[in-house]
C-alpha cells in the first residue's frame, strides 16, 4: 500500500469519527435541551460517507449506528412516548438508507473494477487526459510500454510530453473539443528514448472535459507500407527499364525480320527463275531424248548386223535411264520450295490416294484427328508409300494407316499385309542408287520428310508384310482443336 493510499484512508476514517461523534454529540446535546426534531438527519452523513468506503459493511455499520440513536434516545427520553415512536422510526429509516446506499455502492464499485479491469488489460494503449489543461489523468500499462514510460511517470504530465506540437495534434484537439472527432485519427508520438511512434487513435469526450483514448500501434506496418512503396517504384523503374530495352530489340528484330523477308523473297525470286530454267531445259532434253529414242528404234528396224543390235538396245536403256533421271528432278526440284505447314493427316491421306488405282485392297485410316507439321509434299510422301505396296506386295489384300505415340513423340504407321520387304534391303530401299520400276520414290520421301525433322524407317517382319513408320517429334505433331501433345 502506497503511502498516497494511506493517507486517503486515514482521513476518511478521521472524517467518519468526526461525524460520528458529532451526531452522537448533538443527540445528547439536543435531548438533554428539550430538541426533538433535528439532530436525526445528522446520522445521514456517516452512513452516507462510510457506506461510500466500505459498501460491504454499510448496512452493519448502519445498524450499529442507529442501534447507538436508539440507545440514546430510550435513556434520555424514556419518558415521552411519542420521542420513542418517532426514534423507533428512524431507526428504520436509518437501517433503509444503509441497505439501498450500500447495494448502491457495491454496484458502483463493481463497475469501477469492471472499468479498471478493461483499462488495464486491454491489448491496446489507452490514457485519458484534461482537454482543458491537457494534462494527462491515467495511462494502462500497455501504452506506457509502447512509449518505455512507466505508467505513474506520466501521470499529471504534459500531453506534450508523449504527443508533440504539430497540426495533426491542433487539428485533433480541435475537433475532439468540438465534439466532431470521428473515426480513427493518425498520430506520431515520441517515446522516452526520442523514436517517433505511429498510432491509431479513436478518442471521445466525456464529462468534466474528460478525453477517453484509446491508441494501437501501427509503426511496423508504416515502416512496411514505405518498404513495399519503395520496391514497388523500384520495381516500376525496372519495368519501363526492361520495356524500353525491349522496345528497342523489337525495333532491332523488326529491322531483322524485314531484311530477312527482303532475302528470302529475293531467293525465292532466284528459285522461280531457276525452276523456271529448269524445267524448260528439261522440257527440251526430254524432246531431245524422245527424237533419240524414235531413231533408235529406226535403226533397229534397219540394221540386221547382231552386234549393232545389241550396241543399240544399250544405248537404249542408257537413254531411258537418263529419262528417269530428268523425271527424277522434276519431283526433286518442289521440295522445300513452300514453306512447311499443319496438315491433317487423314485429309492428306484421302487427297493421295484419288489417282491411284486402289482396286480389291481395302485402305483402313485410323488416326483421330491427328495434325503433322511437314513440307507440303507430304500428301507425295502418303502416295509413294501406297503405290510402292500396290506395285511391290504379292498378294495384297489390306493397307492400313494408324499411330503409336509415346515419350518421343509420334509414329505413322503404314501397314500392309502382302509379302514384305526382305531383311537385307531394308535400309537400301530408302538409298537414290536403290530402285524398282518408278526409281527414286522412298528417297524422294525421306528428303521430304527430313525438311521438318520426321524420318522413316522399314520395321516390317518379311513374309507377313512391309511397315514403314514416320517418326515425329515433339512440337511437331497435335490433334485437332484440342492441340494436345506430350
Amino acid at each position: 500500500m502506497t503511502e498516497q493510499v494511506l493517507k486517503h484512508q486515514v482521513f476518511w476514517i478521521c472524517v467518519i469519527l468526526c461525524t460520528v461523534f458529532g451526531a452522537i454529540y448533538s443527540t445528547i446535546l439536543s435531548l438533554t435541551h428539550g430538541i426533538f426534531d433535528v439532530f436525526p438527519f445528522l446520522y445521514f452523513l456517516p452512513i452516507i460517507i462510510f457506506v461510500y468506503l466500505y459498501p460491504h459493511r454499510g448496512v452493519m455499520f448502519s445498524v450499529l449506528l442507529s442501534a447507538v440513536y436508539m440507545s440514546l434516545v430510550y435513556y434520555y427520553g424514556l419518558s415521552d412516548p411519542r420521542l420513542i415512536a418517532v426514534s423507533t422510526a428512524w431507526f428504520v429509516i436509518f437501517v433503509t438508507i444503509g441497505v439501498v446506499t450500500s447495494s448502491f455502492a457495491v454496484g458502483v464499485r463493481e463497475g469501477e473494477r469492471k472499468y479498471q479491469r478493461i483499462f488495464e488489460n486491454s491489448q491496446a494503449g489507452i490514457f485519458t487526459f484534461d482537454c482543458r489543461t491537457l494534462l494527462i489523468k491515467e495511462m494502462n500499462e500497455k501504452c506506457a510500454c509502447m512509449l518505455k514510460f512507466e505508467s505513474k511517470d506520466l501521470l499529471e504530465r504534459d500531453l506534450s510530453t508523449i504527443l508533440p506540437e504539430s497540426a495533426d495534434r491542433d487539428h485533433f484537439l480541435s475537433h475532439l473539443r468540438s465534439k466532431s472527432l470521428s473515426g480513427e485519427v493518425e498520430l506520431v508520438f515520441h517515446a522516452i528514448d526520442g523514436a517517433m511512434r505511429h498510432f491509431l487513435v479513436t478518442a471521445t469526450m466525456v464529462p468534466k472535459y474528460t478525453a477517453i483514448c484509446s491508441a494501437i500501434d501501427i509503426t511496423e506496418r508504416k515502416i512496411a507500407e514505405k518498404v513495399i512503396q519503395k520496391a514497388r517504384e523500384d520495381l516500376e523503374i525496372r519495368v519501363r527499364e526492361r520495356t524500353t530495352e525491349l522496345m528497342k530489340a523489337n525495333e532491332v528484330l523488326k529491322a531483322e525480320i524485314q531484311e530477312r523477308k527482303r532475302f528470302e523473297d529475293a531467293i525465292q525470286l532466284a528459285n522461280r527463275k531457276l525452276n523456271t530454267l529448269s524445267s524448260i531445259t528439261r522440257h527440251d532434253i526430254l524432246n531431245q531424248i524422245t527424237a533419240l529414242v524414235m531413231y533408235l528404234s529406226l535403226a533397229h528396224e534397219i540394221t540386221t548386223d547382231p552386234a549393232v543390235s545389241n550396241h543399240l538396245d544399250k544405248i537404249e536403256q542408257i537413254t531411258q535411264l537418263i529419262q528417269k533421271q530428268i523425271r527424277f528432278t522434276r519431283d526433286y526440284q518442289n521440295i522445300g520450295t513452300a514453306a512447311p505447314h499443319w496438315q491433317n493427316v487423314r485429309f492428306t491421306i484421302d487427297n493421295a490416294v484419288t489417282d491411284l488405282h486402289l482396286g480389291g485392297v481395302a485402305l483402313e485410316v485410323d488416326l483421330d484427328d491427328l495434325e503433322v507439321y511437314a513440307d507440303m509434299l507430304l500428301e507425295k510422301v502418303i502416295y509413294n508409300l501406297v503405290d510402292n505396296s500396290l506395285r511391290h506386295a504379292e498378294k495384297l489384300t489390306r493397307i492400313r494407316f494408324y499411330y503409336r505415340q509415346d515419350e518421343k513423340g509420334v509414329a505413322l504407321i503404314c501397314e500392309d499385309n502382302g509379302t514384305g520387304i526382305p531383311q537385307h534391303a531394308k535400309e537400301k530401299i530408302f538409298r537414290r542408287e536403290y530402285y524398282r520400276n518408278t526409281g527414286y520414290g522412298l528417297f524422294l520421301v525421306t528428303e521430304i520428310l527430313s525438311i521438318t525433322g520426321l524420318s522413316i524407317q522399314e520395321t516390317g517382319e518379311p513374309g507377313k508384310g512391309a511397315r514403314f513408320e514416320i517418326l515425329v517429334p515433339p512440337g511437331f505433331f497435335r490433334f485437332g482443336n484440342q492441340r494436345r501433345e506430350i
